[in-house]
C-alpha cells in the first residue's frame, strides 16, 4: 500500500475515533467496555502514525540512497569508458558484460554490438583452451598476464599483453597492444 494511501486512511480512523470518543463521553449507558476498546483503539492508531512516519523517513532514505547510487554508476562508467586502455569485463564463459570505448576501437565494432557477445570470439588462438582457462581464472581472485593474438573484425590480427583480474563472479580485461599501427593510432586518439 503506498505510504500517500495509508496517510489518507490514518487521518479518516483519526477522525472517526474522535467522533466516538465524542459520543462515548455524553452516552450515559457507555459502560466500561467501550471506553477500554476506544483505548486500545488509539494506542494501535498511534503505533500505525508511527510506524507511517518510520515508513515515510526509510522512503526519503531510499530515495537518496539510489539517486548516490546513480550518481556512483554514472561517475564509474565515466571512468570506465574514458579510459585509454581497452577494457573489457566478462562473465567466465567470456561473455561481455561491459566494454569500454578503447575496446570497441580495438575490436572495430560499436560498444552496444560488443555486449553479449563472446570475447573468445575474437580470440585467434585455440578458443576452446581459452574459455576453460577463463573458467578457471573467475573463482582465484587473482591476477594473471596473458599474451594473446586478437582479430579485430576487417582488420589484421594483433597481438596484444592482456592483465586478467577475478573478483570472483567477473572478469576483467585490460588489453595492451604491442602492434606498433594500433599504438600509433591509440596515441593521436
Amino acid at each position: 500500500m503506498p505510504v500517500d494511501s495509508l496517510d489518507l486512511r490514518l487521518v479518516a480512523a483519526l477522525q472517526r475515533l474522535q467522533a466516538l470518543q465524542r459520543r462515548a463521553d455524553t452516552d450515559p449507558d457507555r459502560g466500561t467496555l467501550l471506553p477500554r476498546a476506544l483505548a486500545e483503539l488509539s494506542t494501535a492508531l498511534a503505533e500505525m502514525r508511527l510506524a507511517q512516519n518510520q515508513l515515510i523517513e526509510h522512503r526519503h532514505r531510499i530515495q537518496e540512497l539510489q539517486t548516490q547510487l546513480s550518481d556512483q554508476q554514472a561517475k564509474y562508467w565515466d571512468l570506465f569508458d574514458e579510459m585509454p586502455d581497452p577494457c573489457v569485463v566478462t562473465r567466465p564463459d567470456t561473455t561481455i558484460l561491459e566494454v569500454n570505448r578503447a575496446a570497441a576501437g580495438l575490436f572495430n565494432v560499436s560498444q552496444r554490438h560488443l555486449v553479449g557477445k563472446p570475447l573468445s570470439v575474437y580470440v585467434c588462438e585455440d578458443r576452446a583452451r581459452f574459455v576453460e582457462e577463463s573458467v578457471r581464472l573467475a573463482p582465484k581472485h587473482d591476477s594473471v598476464d596473458l599474451q594473446l593474438k586478437l582479430r579485430p573484425r576487417e582488420r589484421a590480427p594483433l597481438a596484444v599483453h592482456v592483465r586478467v583480474r577475478s573478483d570472483g563472479a567477473s572478469l576483467r580485461w585490460i588489453l595492451r597492444s604491442s602492434d606498433a599501427a594500433y599504438s600509433a593510432a591509440r596515441a593521436l586518439a
